[in-house]
């Protein structure tokens, strides 16, 4: 098994590899990059001889270099004389990197780091699930490490003489790699030239960079490395440079453990971000994607530039996003598509404000759904112990557009409001802290307000032998009706459930006062009030003298 190779150069080396202007470039054979070489600018005093014990890898580099510029005379070369130097042949010190960013747990070498901190040669550095870290090379490159991920630093480090390493640096006489692990990072190369391409390798390939921004991943559980070009263009190539394929800005490709040249893939477009909202106001941040047909990659940060990472998920097509664990601030959403081979597009980027706390109490009374009458309604709720009063708002409509009450500086766990009109109503609450710091609103809760039933009419029916009752009342609902002879319904008389709202009984044969009332019940179960009292005077019935008046004349 061969490892592969991809290796960015310069525009100007590339361009002779791209095919016109087709988005996909079929493989070619491929001559052998030549070997990496540096100017060496001579300086007063210098000589090859000298160099070798300063400069060079040892005494036989200096006849090398001496044949490769066709110098007729090694012993003599020139101040400011240009000396063309194999980079085998120079001497290297390792320099350390610089951690510049961090947010979360970052650590290098297993211990934490913040930024400030370096990074020496052969030291890893690992990114938690929720954390992210920049770094930047000795040349200005920069190399952001999302979370989940975990890259050494193989070489950083200038060639030739030491004495100023910036200097060196600027001359072209750097060198970096970094090995990915596991995960992925995103470089920044710096358009400098350099002693040797920046590389990023992978157990499966080795990606090079003069200058360009692009995007390494490598997935250990299948052992794919993907490549994703943002600015610049590529090739790529087996390690025997067997064959190549040109890769531009735009394109990407997925390379196996199988050393076979990947197909060329151009880069998926941005996802539409334009209905997610700008505002969240609850802890779990969650809002759905358009019909996407593919997988997307979610990145939250806390700055512009997403150098400080703390979430990166993979959402499945079909499914809502969701980011917990996030605090109040504001915050940066970037999205991309991965294609059929997990090549990631194009960002799509959009700011969001979290502002969810301090948490609104949770709702108890009335639930949602309630019928209740009109007049005072009681709200009860359970308090956020982090909230020092609670803020009451019911409405009309669940936008909250025609407010009917509204309180604020509640403390304790219970409100109220009377309420005159029957109707849909909806409520809600919000916490304030102590030092005034107002949360959210919670979710509305419906609920209903019956009207109060209308009082009843009738009494002794003309016909004088039976009591008719009516009353307002709809026709699904059930009636329960009650006479009594006291006003407290104690001692009830007659009582029924009617299917209509009204009544006739028997007169009763008592006379005297009684009194009557209704209530209904409707189809799902909701008892109303009872109806006021209807006061009836059923005449006394005299007619039973008449029988004693023939005893009386005895």
């Amino acid at each position: 098994m061969r490892p592969l190779a991809l290796r960015f150069g310069g525009r100007a080396t590339i361009a002779a590899a791209l095919i016109c202007s087709g988005s996909v470039h079929s493989a070619t054979r491929a001559a052998a990059p030549p070997e990496p070489q540096v100017d060496w600018t001579v300086r007063p005093h210098d000589t090859l001889i000298g160099l070798s014990r300063s400069t060079f890898t040892g005494p036989a580099a200096w006849r090398e270099i001496a044949r490769l510029n066709r110098l007729p005379d090694p012993n003599r070369i020139h101040p400011g004389q240009v000396l063309r130097v194999p980079v085998r042949l120079l001497r290297t010190t390792a320099l350390p990197a610089r951690v510049t960013s961090t947010i979360g747990d970052v650590r290098v070498g297993g211990g934490a780091v913040q930024a400030g901190a370096t990074i020496e040669e052969g030291q890893q550095l690992q990114t938690a699930p929720n954390a992210s870290a920049v770094v930047e090379l000795a040349d200005g490159s920069r190399v952001r490490v999302p979370p989940s991920s975990v890259a050494e630093l193989l070489a950083h480090r200038v060639h030739g003489d030491q004495a100023d390493a910036a200097l060196a640096v600027t001359n072209g006489r750097f060198s970096g790699a970094l090995r990915m692990v596991r995960g992925s990072v995103e470089v920044f190369a710096a358009k400098l030239r350099r002693a040797t391409p920046l590389e990023v390798r992978t157990p499966t390939a080795v990606v090079g960079v003069r200058g360009t921004q692009y995007r390494v991943g490598f997935d250990a559980d299948q052992r794919i490395t993907r490549a994703e070009v943002l600015d610049g263009e590529v090739r790529v190539e087996p390690a025997d440079r067997s064959a190549a394929a040109a890769l531009r800005e735009g394109f990407g490709a997925a390379l196996g453990a199988d050393a076979r040249l990947p197909p060329v893939r151009p880069l998926p477009a941005a996802p539409d971000l334009a209905a997610m909202p700008a505002l969240f106001e609850r802890p779990l941040v969650r809002f759905a994607l358009p019909a996407e047909r593919e997988t997307v990659r979610v990145q939250v940060a806390a700055d512009e530039a997403f150098d400080r990472i703390v979430d990166d998920q993979e959402v499945p097509a079909g499914t809502d996003v969701r980011i917990a664990n996030l605090a109040d601030a504001r915050w940066h959403l970037r999205a991309r598509r991965l294609d059929a081979q997990g090549i990631g597009g194009y960002d799509a980027v959009r700011p969001f404000v979290l502002k969810a706390r301090p948490e609104p109490p949770a709702t108890n009374t009335p639930r949602p759904g309630a019928k209740l009458p009109v007049g005072a309604v009681e709200f009860a709720w359970s308090p956020n112990l982090e909230a020092a009063s609670v803020r009451l708002q019911v409405a009309r409509d669940a936008a909250f557009a025609d407010l009917v009450a509204q309180q604020e500086g509640l403390a304790g766990a219970n409100g109220r409001a009377t309420l005159d009109a029957p109707g849909s109503y909806f409520w809600r609450l919000a916490s304030t802290r102590a030092d005034g710091d107002r949360g959210p609103f919670g979710d509305p809760q419906r609920f209903e307000l019956r009207p109060n039933p209308e009082p009843p009419t009738g009494g002794v029916a003309p016909d004088g032998r039976s009591l008719a009752l009516a009353w307002s009342g709809r026709a699904e609902d059930t009636q329960h009706v009650e006479l009594a002879r006291d006003p407290q319904f104690r001692d009830i008389v007659a009582q029924a459930d009617l299917d209509t709202p009204e009544w006739t009984l028997p007169r009763p044969p008592r006379g005297g006062t009684y009194y009557f009332r209704y209530r209904s019940v409707e189809p799902d179960g909701y008892v109303g009030p009872y109806s006021a009292t209807l006061v009836i005077e059923v005449p006394h019935d005299w007619r039973w003298l008449l029988l004693l008046v023939p005893l009386l004349a005895l």
